[in-house]
């Protein structure tokens, strides 16, 4: 018994074709989708700014257009410059500082010492995040 002859016919009749969703869509569809994909793959995923663009925002947003403009034709010296916004975030944190104690001072009132009498690790963490944050907005950090 031997198989019976395949022909091109008859493989054609048999197969079963699968669909895709580029086979609805236009031809510039088409190529809108894969300019989104090139450019998506040039990013590779990764941040599309550095420290130093983060630093520029920082300064513009702090202190406005002209501030930025003059530290930009080096009118301002970069070291003033870094002690200012040193100063601003420190100006920053002081605000917030208040807060802080507060939720830190709940957290406190809601831990119980341990069977051995000495504090939850977590609230021993909580204060050593908040004199971090006190010397931050001292500046001395």
């Amino acid at each position: 018994m031997t198989a019976p002859e395949l022909t091109l016919n008859e493989v054609k009749k048999n197969v079963v074709r699968n669909v895709r969703v580029s086979d609805f869509l236009t031809r510039e569809q088409k190529q809108d989708i894969a300019t989104y994909r090139e450019q998506k793959e040039r990013a590779g995923g990764r941040c599309q700014f550095d420290n130093v663009d983060a630093y520029s925002a920082e300064i513009l947003a702090r202190f406005g257009y002209d501030a930025w403009t003059a530290w930009q034709c080096e009118q301002i010296k970069q070291d003033k410059m870094a002690k200012m916004v040193l100063a601003e975030r420190a100006r920053d944190k002081k605000y917030l500082l208040g807060l802080e104690g507060l939720i830190l001072a709940v957290g406190a009132g809601a831990n119980r010492p341990t069977k051995s009498g000495h504090a939850p690790q977590s609230l021993k963490n909580a204060t050593k995040i908040f004199k971090n944050e006190q010397k931050l907005a001292k500046g001395i950090a």
